[in-house]
C-alpha cells in the first residue's frame, strides 16, 4: 500500500506511532490505516472483555510470571549469529591483521571497558573500526564469544594470556575462571610460576592460595627447575618464612645451597646473605660437612668452611644462629593409653585406677614434658596412627575388656571427636595408615586370636571386615612404608615369639615373605627411620626381655644390628622423629622377693643413626607402659 500526500503521511505516522504503543502493551488486532480501532460490536470487543475479566479474577488470587528460561541465552545465541553474518553489526574490533564484528551496544553490556569507550565521548564511540592493542587477534575472538555467549575455554595454552586480557576488558567473570583454573592446577613444577604471575597482576587470593601450596610442598617445590631460577629476593622470601612445612632444617640448607650452585659466577657473592636465612643451628653438621666435600667451587668452600667453623665456634659472625624451629617442623611425640603396674602388699598387677586417659606430648625441640587434652577413655594396647593430621586412637583393653570404641584427635584444635567402632573389638593389634585408610591386624579378638583385617575410610566413618592375615596373630609390629604394609614378628598359636617377616599389598592382596628378623620377638616397639624399619626391644624365648634393637634395609631386604638400649624393655612406645629413634617407656621384668615381676618404667631414650649411639632424654612424668606414641606436627 502506496500513501500520497501530506495527511496520508500524517496519517501514517500516527498509525506507527499508536501502533507502537500497542506492540508494547500486547495488542495488535483490529487496527485501520487511519489509524483508528474499528468500531466494537454491540459496544463490546469479547476478547478485551474476556481478557479484563480474567486479570480481575487473578488479582483476587495472586499474579503469576510466565518466565521464559531458554530465552535470554536464545536471545545471545541470535544476536551471536547475526555478528558471525555481519548482521546490524555498529564496530569492527581490530586485532593484528583481524577484524572482529560486533554490536556496541551488547560489547558495552557484557564489559565495563567496552561501556565506558562507547558511552563517554570517546573518538571510538563513532569510529566504525577501533583498534584494541596489547591483546591477540584470537584470545580478543574468544573474549567476543563469551560476551555474547557466557562460555570461553580455558587451558594450560592460553589460561595467562586470557587472563590479562580478561582484565584488562574488565571481564570479571573470565578473571575468576582463570584465577579457579589456576588453583586447580597447582602442581610442584609450576607452583612458583603462577605465584609470581598471581603477584605481578596483583591478584591477592590467587597469591596467597600459590603461596600455601609452596609452603605445604616446599620440600618437593624446590627441586624443580623453576625455583632454581627464582630471583634472590623470591628466594630469600621462601627461605625466611616461618610456614614451610620441612622434615628438617637441612631441606632448607640444601634448596638454598642447590640455588647457588645453579649459577656460581653470579650467585657466590650471595652466600652468606642466602644462609643467614637457614637456621642453621638445627642442621646437622656431619651433613653439612658432606655438602662441602662435594663441592667443586673453591670459593664456594671456603665460604662454606668458614661457616661450619662460626657455627662449632658458636660465635655467629658470619651468619645468625637462628634456634627455634620453623612452625610445621616442631614435632611433638604424643605417648597416648597404656597402664602402671602397681604394687600391692600381696601381687604386682595393673588396677583400674592405673589406665591412663591422659595424653603426655613431649616437646622434641624443648625437651620438655606436657599434657594435652585427655582421652575419653583410657585404654591399654590401643592401635594409633595418624592420618591427614589427625591421630586415631583405636580399640584397646580397659579393665580386662576388649573393647572396639575409637577416637579421633585433633591437635590444632587440642579436641577428641568419637568416630565409629570397628566391626570386632580387638586390642594388642597392628594399625597403620595408607592411602587415606587406616588398616587394623590380627590381634585378641574376643577370647581368641584374631586374624581378620578391618579397614576404615575417614569420609564414610565406615569400617569393613577384608581379607585375613595368613595367620591369626598378635603382639606384631605393623607398619606402612611406600604403599606396602608390614607385618613383624608377634604371636601366633604355634609359637609365641615369631621372628618372620611378612609384606602385604592392599592393593592385590598378596602376601609375600620376607628376610626373617635376627632374633625372633614379640611385644617390641616398631617405627619408620630415615628409610629404615627398626624394632626395639620386645620379649624373646624364656620371656626375655630384649635390649637389642635391630633394622631393616627395603632395598637389600635385609637385617642388621644397631647399638643395644641401656636397658631392656618390652610394650615400649617408640617414634620418629628429627632423624631420631625416640624409645619411651614400657615394661621391665625384675626378681623381686625370689619371683619375677614386672614393673613399668618412665626412662626415654634416643638414637641417633648416624652415630649408632644412644642418649637419655627427660623421663616421662610417671611410668607408663603398653603405650603407643605419634608423632605430630603441632
Amino acid at each position: 500500500m502506496r500513501l500520497k500526500g501530506k495527511n496520508n503521511i500524517k496519517s501514517f505516522y500516527r498509525v506507527l506511532s499508536r501502533l507502537c504503543r500497542f506492540v508494547d502493551k500486547g495488542h495488535l488486532d483490529g487496527f485501520m490505516a487511519d489509524g483508528m480501532a474499528p468500531a466494537l460490536k454491540n459496544g463490546h470487543n469479547s476478547d478485551m472483555d474476556f481478557a479484563n475479566q480474567s486479570v480481575k479474577q487473578s488479582s483476587d488470587v495472586s499474579s503469576v510470571v510466565y518466565a521464559v528460561g531458554h530465552y535470554p541465552p536464545k536471545l545471545l545465541h541470535n544476536l551471536n549469529v547475526q555478528r558471525r553474518e555481519n548482521k546490524f553489526s555498529d564496530v569492527g574490533l581490530v586485532a593484528g591483521d583481524r577484524i572482529i564484528r560486533a554490536h556496541r551496544s551488547v560489547l558495552a553490556a557484557g564489559s565495563a571497558y567496552f561501556n565506558a569507550m562507547f558511552t563517554v565521548g570517546l573518538v571510538e564511540e563513532q569510529q566504525e573500526l577501533v583498534e584494541i592493542h596489547s591483546i591477540s587477534p584470537h584470545i580478543l575472538s574468544q573474549l567476543v564469544d563469551f560476551i555474547y555467549s557466557g562460555n570461553v575455554d580455558i587451558t594450560q595454552d592460553n589460561v595467562q594470556e586470557l587472563f590479562a586480557a580478561a582484565d584488562m576488558l574488565e571481564l570479571d567473570d573470565v578473571v575468576a575462571g582463570c584465577i579457579n583454573y589456576l588453583k586447580q592446577q597447582l602442581h610442584y613444577s609450576n607452583a612458583l610460576g603462577i605465584y609470581r604471575f598471581a603477584e605481578v597482576h596483583n591478584r591477592l587470593d590467587l597469591l596467597e592460595t600459590a603461596l600455601r601450596f609452596i609452603e605445604a610442598n616446599f620440600p618437593q617445590v624446590c627441586q624443580e627447575e623453576e625455583f632454581l631460577d627464582l630471583p634472590k629476593e623470591h628466594l630469600v622470601q621462601f627461605l625466611s618464612s616461618d610456614y614451610i612445612h620441612i622434615d628438617t632444617e637441612c631441606q632448607v640448607f640444601q634448596a638454598a645451597y642447590n640455588w647457588i650452585v645453579h649459577d656460581i659466577p653470579a650467585r657466590r657473592c650471595y652466600v652468606f646473605e642466602i644462609l643467614s636465612h637457614v637456621r642453621l643451628r638445627l642442621c646437622s653438621l656431619a651433613r653439612l660437612d658432606r655438602i662441602i666435600l662435594d663441592c667443586k667451587d673453591a670459593s664456594l668452600i671456603v665460604a662454606l668452611r668458614s661457616i661450619q667453623t662460626d657455627l662449632v665456634s658458636n660465635k655467629g659472625c658470619l651468619v645468625p644462629l637462628h634456634a627455634q624451629p620453623r612452625i610445621c617442623a616442631r614435632k611433638n611425640i604424643l605417648v597416648i593409653g597404656g597402664s602402671k603396674r602397681e604394687h600391692s602388699a600381696d601381687s604386682w598387677g595393673r588396677t583400674a585406677e592405673s589406665t591412663y586417659e591422659s595424653i603426655e606430648k613431649y616437646d622434641i625441640f624443648t625437651g620438655e614434658w606436657s599434657e594435652v587434652a585427655p582421652i575419653s577413655i583410657g585404654r591399654i594396647l590401643p592401635g594409633v596412627a595418624l592420618l591427614d593430621g589427625k591421630v586415631y586412637v583405636i580399640g584397646g583393653e580397659l579393665e580386662s575388656c576388649i573393647i572396639a570404641n575409637c577416637e579421633c584427635y585433633d591437635p590444632r584444635d587440642n579436641v577428641w571427636t568419637p568416630i565409629a567402632c570397628m566391626e570386632e573389638p580387638r586390642c594388642d593389634f597392628g594399625l597403620c595408615a595408607l592411602d587415606n585408610s587406616l588398616y587394623a591386624f590380627g590381634g585378641w579378638v574376643g577370647e581368641d586370636i584374631g586374624g581378620s583385617i578391618e579397614i576404615y575410610d575417614p569420609i564414610s566413618n565406615t569400617w569393613t571386615l577384608e581379607g585375613y592375615l595368613p595367620e591369626p596373630r598378635f603382639s606384631m609390629g605393623v607398619v606402612a612404608y611406600e604403599g606396602l604394609i608390614y607385618i613383624v614378628g608377634g604371636c601366633t598359636h604355634n609359637s609365641r615369639h615369631r621372628q618372620d617377616v611378612l609384606s602385604y599389598n592392599p592393593v592385590t592382596r598378596e602376601w609375600n615373605y620376607l628376610a626373617p628378623m635376627l632374633t625372633p620377638r614379640s611385644q617390641m616397639g616398631i617405627t619408620i627411620l630415615d628409610g629404615y624399619m627398626y624394632v626395639v626391644g620386645g620379649t624373646s624365648k624364656n620371656q626375655e626381655v630384649l635390649t637389642s634393637v635391630e633394622r631393616y634395609s627395603f632395598e637389600k631386604n635385609k637385617w642388621s644390628a644397631v647399638a643395644p638400649m641401656s636397658m631392656g624393655r618390652f610394650y615400649p612406645a617408640v617414634a620418629a622423629a628429627d632423624s631420631q629413634l625416640y624409645v619411651i617407656g614400657g615394661d621391665q621384668s625384675q626378681e623381686i622377693n625370689f619371683y619375677r615381676t614386672q614393673i613399668t618404667i618412665s626412662t626415654v631414650e634416643c638414637y641417633d643413626p648416624h652415630t649408632n649411639k644412644w642418649h637419655e632424654c627427660a623421663s616421662l612424668p610417671s611410668s607408663r607402659g603398653e603405650a603407643t606414641a605419634i608423632v605430630t606436627p603441632f
